[in-house]
């Protein structure tokens, strides 16, 4: 069973089936009860299941602005209630990216050996995460020690599937909707690093999930028949240029801007179509100009594909 000072939070835009999968997984493997379970619907989709969806409690935003936004309100949610210790913050794709199950009770004992044993406080716990290297501001896969402890120190990450403490939120940080899309999840954690608490990752998780989130290859195949992958949604690739620029002016230097113009020039050798590369270059523009938020140019249309054959739709 899921501790009882800790809830749920699923985040989805345009994945009903997805989203339907993963709250389901969250009650009957986690343990979570119904009202221990938030829904942040990015003001499109929810669940196909309408039974299930009246007996958790349900955010719908009125205006799509990504991750950072949607999670900002599950957490505020979270966190209303004073007996809550943790969030348990989940994207609503995170099911197909191979995640051991159950995870959250372990974890939550995991967390508190931790802190006894390093005098640390922890402010969030990442499935899997990312390392800079010596490159300004590029960062590569982190893969966890196997003989290492459960816990290991982490640099960034994606939101995935991630436990996130009070200690943050009372600290006053919250996801930043800036961004829109791509290094909203880099700054929620360089925030949290700042402030001096720790940010982690699971090394079982971490491992579990390497095929499937360490290499763009192995991330398509995780998502293949499930939902677009990369080459599907080119519009991705105009935040990832765009908000490069931001990232470097708050945590980096001018070597962080360029190795992201270097970079930039690979990605559009090998862009897979040529409104990928038009993103690119608009990215990079709207970087220099320090444009920010929402481009309704670039939203997400399809969010996930039909159940393959022979698979139900949940």
């Amino acid at each position: 069973m899921a501790p009882d000072d800790t809830i749920a939070v699923v985040l989805t835009h345009r994945r009903r089936r997805l989203a339907t999968e993963l709250v389901r997984s969250l009650l009957s493997d986690e343990g979570f009860p119904p009202e221990r379970v938030v829904l942040v619907v990015d003001r499109d989709g929810g669940l196909e299941d309408r039974e299930l969806e009246a007996a958790i409690r349900v955010i719908r935003l009125a205006v799509n602005s990504g991750p950072a936004a949607g999670f900002r309100a599950g957490l505020d949610a979270a966190f209303a209630d004073p007996t809550v210790s943790f969030a348990y913050l989940c994207e609503d794709d995170v099911g197909l990216m191979g995640l051991p199950v159950p995870r959250v009770a372990d974890l939550r004992a995991e967390v508190e050996a931790y802190e006894r044993r390093s005098g640390r406080r922890t402010g969030a716990v990442l499935a899997y995460g990312r390392r800079f290297g010596w490159r300004g501001g590029a960062t590569a896969p982190f893969l966890p020690d196997p003989a290492g402890p459960r816990l290991q120190p982490v640099d960034v990450g994606s939101w995935g599937a991630l436990l996130v403490s009070r200690r943050v939120h009372d600290a006053g940080l919250r996801p930043d909707d800036y961004w829109f899309f791509a290094y909203e999840d880099f700054d929620y954690f360089l925030q949290i690093s700042r402030t001096g608490l720790a940010v982690l990752v699971d090394r079982d998780s971490g491992l579990a999930t390497a095929a499937s989130t360490s290499t763009l290859a192995g991330r398509d195949a995780a998502l293949r028949d499930e939902r677009p992958d990369d080459r599907d949604e080119p519009w991705r690739a105009y935040y990832v240029a765009r908000n490069m620029f931001e990232l470097a002016r708050r945590y980096g230097d001018r070597r962080w801007i360029a190795w992201h113009l270097a970079y930039s020039v690979r990605r559009f050798q090998l862009a897979s179509s040529w409104a990928e590369r038009r993103a690119l270059l608009a990215g990079l523009r709207d970087g220099v100009l320090r444009r920010s938020g929402r481009d309704n140019r670039y939203v997400r249309t399809l969010g996930e594909l039909p159940p393959a054959p022979g698979r139900s739709a949940g």
